[in-house]
C-alpha cells in the first residue's frame, strides 16, 4: 500500500530514517508537491532512494513549508515515472504524465479505486479518477459534501494541495508528531539507523 506524509506549515520534515521506511515499504517510485511562489509545484518520477534524497538535500524544506509526499507500491498502472505521484488537478492525460509541473492544485492518493481499475497500461487508477471523474465533483468548489462524494468514490485516502498552502484530505488519516500519514504500515518496520 502508498503511504503519503503530509508536513503542515509549523511542523518538521520527516526525518531521513522515515523517508527510508517509507521507500522501503513502497519502492515503485516516489514525488513531493509543495506549495510556494503562489503555484503548486509537483517533483516525481524519482525511481531509486538515493535520486529522491538527492532531491530532497537541495529543495532544503524547513517547518515553514507545506509538503507533501508519496512514495508508491504500483496496483494499477505501469511503474515508471509517469504514474509516480502526486499529480495535478488536470484532465490532459500529457499533463497527468509530467514529472515537473506548476498548477493551481496538486492530489496524492492512497489506495486503490475500483471505479477506474480499467488494467489501463498508460494511467493508474488514480489518473483515470482525476481525468475522467474529479472535475464532474468540484464544478462548484470543495465542501464537505463534495470531499464526502469522492471518499464515497474511491473508498480511500486523497489530499488536495492547494496554491495557497492549504490542504484537504480524504478518508482516515494518522498524525504522528505532526505529521500526517495515510496510513503507518512503513513506521518501525527497519531500524532507525539515520537519527
Amino acid at each position: 500500500m502508498c503511504v503519503i506524509c503530509i508536513s503542515p506549515k509549523g511542523v518538521r520534515q520527516p526525518y531521513e530514517d522515515e523517508f527510508f521506511d517509507m521507500w522501503t515499504t513502497n519502492p515503485h517510485g516516489a514525488g513531493y508537491m509543495v506549495a510556494r511562489n503562489g503555484v503548486v509545484e509537483i517533483h516525481k518520477g524519482f525511481m531509486t532512494y538515493d535520486d529522491f534524497m538527492d532531491q530532497i538535500e537541495f529543495e532544503r524544506f524547513t517547518s515553514d513549508d507545506v509538503v507533501v509526499y508519496h512514495f508508491r507500491i504500483a496496483t494499477q498502472g505501469a511503474i515508471c515515472p509517469q504514474m509516480c505521484h502526486p499529480f495535478p488537478f488536470t484532465t490532459s492525460t500529457e499533463g497527468l504524465r509530467a514529472l515537473d509541473v506548476e498548477c493551481r492544485v496538486g492530489i496524492a492518493h492512497n489506495g486503490v479505486i475500483r471505479l477506474t481499475s480499467t488494467g489501463n497500461a498508460e494511467l493508474s487508477d488514480t489518473a483515470l479518477y482525476i481525468r475522467d471523474y474529479l472535475p464532474k465533483r468540484v464544478r462548484k468548489g470543495m465542501n464537505n459534501r463534495v470531499l464526502t462524494t469522492i471518499y464515497n468514490d474511491i473508498n480511500s485516502r486523497m489530499v488536495f494541495l492547494f496554491a495557497d498552502g492549504n490542504f484537504k484530505t480524504v478518508g482516515s488519516w494518522e498524525n504522528l508528531d505532526g505529521l500526517e500519514y495515510s496510513n503507518t504500515h512503513h513506521v518501525m518496520r527497519y531500524a532507525s539507523i539515520f537519527r
